[in-house]
Parts: C-alpha cells; sequence; structure tokens
C-alpha cells in the first residue's frame, strides 16, 4: 500500500475512533462514578460483575462468566479474519474509608476505589460500546476481561484465577493489553516499556516466639521484642550485602506486634512486610536469606523464628514487538508528545503480570497527574482523578486493539 495511502488510512482511523468515543464520553464518566459509589472487595464484586453483564448483553455482546466467581468477558468478533487479542480491566475496590468529598462517594462503608479500577472497569465498559459499531475495522476478534481481585495479593490475585478457568482460551488468546491510570505520570500522557515494567510482589509474616516473663526479671525468660528487633535490622543486609549492587530489590516491615501490658515480656511478636523484586533469581536470593536470617537470629537469641513467605505477583514483564505496537498506536491516536518512554520499572506489584507470563503483552501507564495539583497516589483515602482520562485511555484500548489485530494479521 503506498506511503500516503497508508497515512490517509491511519487518519481516518483515529478520527473514527476520536468521534465513537468523544460521542460516549459522557456515558462513560456515568458508569465510572456508579462503580465509584459501589466499590466491592476483592473475590466479592458481585453488584460490579451484573453491571457489567448488564450493560454488556444491552450492547448485543456475547458474554461469559463464572471465572473466579466474580470474572466476566465479553467477546466481539470482528468483520476480518485475524488474532484473539485479550483486553484486561480490574474491577476490585479496597477495604478503606473514602475521605474525599465528591458527590460519588462511596456509599460501601469500609470500601473505596482508591487505585482507579472503577475508571478501568468504565473504559472496558467505553471499548465495548464503542466497537460493537467498527466491527468492521476489527481483524480477528477482541475479548475483553473483567478481572476480579487484582488487590488480593495475599491469594495469589484474581489473574492466575482467571487464566486457571481458562480465560485465554476459546478462543484462545494471543496477546494482552493493560493499563493503569497513574498520578506520577502527565495527565493525558501514556507510558510504557520493553522488558520489567513492574516489581514481584511478595507478602510474608514472621512470628518469633519466646518465652513471656515479668519485665523486672528478662533473665528468666526470652524477649521476642529484642529478637524481633534484630531480625529487622539484619534484614537490612540483605539487599546492601547478598544483592548484586546492579540488581534491585526492595524489603520493607509494615507490621510489629507483639505485647499486651509495659511490664510484661511477651510470649511471641509478629512481624509483617513485603519484598518488591525485578528478576527471579534476585527473587529467589531474597528468600532463602530471609529465612535463614529469621531462624538462625531467633535460635542465637534462645528463640524460634518462623517465616511464612508467599511468593505472589512476579514481575510483569512487557513483550518488546507488543510495545512497540502500542507506541505505535498511541502516537498515531494523540502525537509523540504523548507517548512516554518509561525510564525504569515501578516497584508496585501488579497481577498483569500473570498475563504477561502466559501471552505476549503490554502494560501500560495511563498519566493522570495534573501540575499545580496535590496528585494523591494509588491507596491513599484522597485518591481521584481527572475523568478526561476514561476517554482517553478507552480511545488508547481500541486503537492498540486494532493495531495489534492488523500487525498479526499481515504476518
Amino acid at each position: 500500500m503506498p506511503l500516503l495511502d497508508t497515512y490517509k488510512g491511519v487518519l481516518m482511523m483515529v478520527q473514527k475512533i476520536n468521534e465513537m468515543v468523544d460521542s460516549i464520553e459522557d456515558w462513560i464518566i456515568e458508569q465510572r462514578r456508579y462503580l465509584h459509589m459501589h466499590p466491592e472487595g476483592s473475590k466479592y464484586e458481585y453488584e460490579t460483575s451484573n453491571k457489567i453483564v448488564k450493560e454488556l448483553t444491552k450492547l448485543g455482546i456475547e458474554v461469559r462468566t463464572g471465572y473466579y466467581n466474580t470474572g466476566v468477558v465479553g467477546i466481539i468478533r470482528g468483520e476480518k479474519e485475524g488474532p484473539i487479542v485479550g483486553l484486561r480491566f480490574d474491577m476490585d475496590a479496597l477495604e478503606m474509608e473514602e475521605l474525599t468529598d465528591v458527590p460519588y462517594k462511596s456509599v460501601n462503608k469500609g470500601f473505596m476505589h482508591s487505585c482507579g479500577h472503577d475508571g478501568h472497569t468504565a473504559m472496558g465498559l467505553g471499548v465495548a460500546k464503542a466497537l460493537t459499531k467498527m466491527k468492521e475495522e476489527i481483524h480477528g476478534t477482541i475479548k475483553l476481561i473483567f478481572q476480579p481481585a487484582e488487590e488480593d495479593a495475599p491469594n495469589g490475585g484474581g489473574a492466575q484465577h482467571m487464566i486457571k478457568d481458562g480465560v485465554l482460551e476459546n478462543p484462545k488468546v494471543h496477546c494482552m493489553v493493560g493499563m493503569h491510570i497513574w498520578p506520577q505520570v502527565e495527565l493525558g500522557v501514556l507510558g510504557s516499556r520493553p522488558g520489567v515494567m513492574m516489581a514481584a510482589s511478595d507478602p510474608f509474616v514472621i512470628k518469633i516466639t519466646g518465652k513471656g516473663v515479668h519485665a523486672s526479671l528478662p533473665n528468666l525468660g526470652v524477649d521476642p521484642i529484642v529478637i524481633g528487633s534484630q531480625i529487622v535490622n539484619n534484614i537490612q543486609t540483605i539487599v546492601s550485602r547478598n544483592i548484586d549492587p546492579f540488581e534491585q530489590a526492595v524489603i520493607s516491615i509494615g507490621v510489629f506486634k507483639g505485647g499486651t501490658r509495659y511490664n510484661v515480656i511477651p510470649e511471641s511478636v509478629r512481624l509483617e512486610g513485603t519484598v518488591r523484586s525485578f528478576d527471579d533469581k534476585v527473587r529467589e536470593e531474597v528468600y532463602k536469606r530471609l529465612k535463614k536470617i529469621v531462624e538462625d537470629t531467633a535460635s542465637a537469641l534462645g528463640g524460634k523464628g518462623e517465616l511464612d513467605y508467599k511468593f505472589t505477583y512476579p514481575p510483569l514483564i512487557n513483550d518488546e514487538k507488543i510495545v512497540k505496537i502500542a507506541k505505535e498506536s498511541i502516537i498515531d491516536m494523540f502525537g509523540k508528545e504523548k507517548y512516554l518512554d518509561v525510564p525504569r520499572p515501578a516497584p508496585g506489584g501488579e497481577d498483569f503480570a500473570y498475563f504477561a507470563k502466559s501471552v505476549p503483552s503490554v502494560f501500560m501507564f495511563l498519566g493522570s497527574g495534573e501540575e499545580g495539583k496535590e496528585n494523591h497516589p494509588p491507596h491513599s483515602p484522597y485518591f481521584n482523578f481527572n475523568e478526561k482520562v476514561l476517554a482517553i485511555g478507552t480511545k488508547a484500548f481500541i486503537k492498540t486493539a486494532i493495531n495489534l489485530g492488523r500487525s498479526f494479521y499481515a504476518e
């Protein structure tokens, strides 16, 4: 195809996507506000799931349910031959009280959409509404995957369970696209990178058992608080002395619980923490060193240390080829200035990593940061975002999905 014709085709496609999404932008915002008002915790997204099924059914989309209890899949078959492109939208909220004063504030006490999943789900519904009127542009099939329990790291997250339930089969998904609203990136800018995009996220619990005694007679007991303090200090040597200086890892203790009274040395204490890493070998080394430090430090001081370590979300690794197509799609849609080559991986965990391990994938950050405003981070009780990002994200999903279908088919 001549270059001029290709350029004209791109412009026509961009115009069509812009017109289609702009015409439903208010509807997408309406969906987001409804979801924000009705947040539900991981594995219990019943009302959210029903809402998605209802909206997809209205659009005449083939709907499938039963994936890890509340997961939903929508199937949009194009008019041209091609691959199966999966688009993932996480939909769970966090257990926390919302402190914003927006009119669509959570009505479910103790739950809040403080990580943007309400926006992701609304964008998924926007993609569905737009693509039902653009089937002639789709090569192959687009599989909309609405995923529960992204925040449920201790239980493995919803992605791997949906995969076990067959979400990537029938029809078999060839590649995946995921996205996250990201206040650390400028509003309207989308970014990604080939290779490692986000960290492995592994929670752990340390139980230290000593011998309880009156605080005035420490020689008759074994103080688990002292043991725990030594363990916290010794843990700091793992990154500084056991990990290659050119590799990365983070180990943090977030909980240290023990004791009931000022003059009693307790029988036991409990520590909770997290490990973030970007390489599976580093991940394994941190675990081995942590286990040895816990057990040997406690033993040397007369107590017992037990480590309960969970390997949950692996590093999220983007496929170079899929990233290239996504980057071209964003530049086509919004211009070069709206694409960011992300310079380094983010330390946060993300269970889209399981999809990325299963099929070639790209995960992108959708910028929501605004200059001159306080941009509260995800998981803050004040978290919110400019709803202009919803249309931007919807357009990015659509253009990337269509381009992926065409690129795969061209091969």
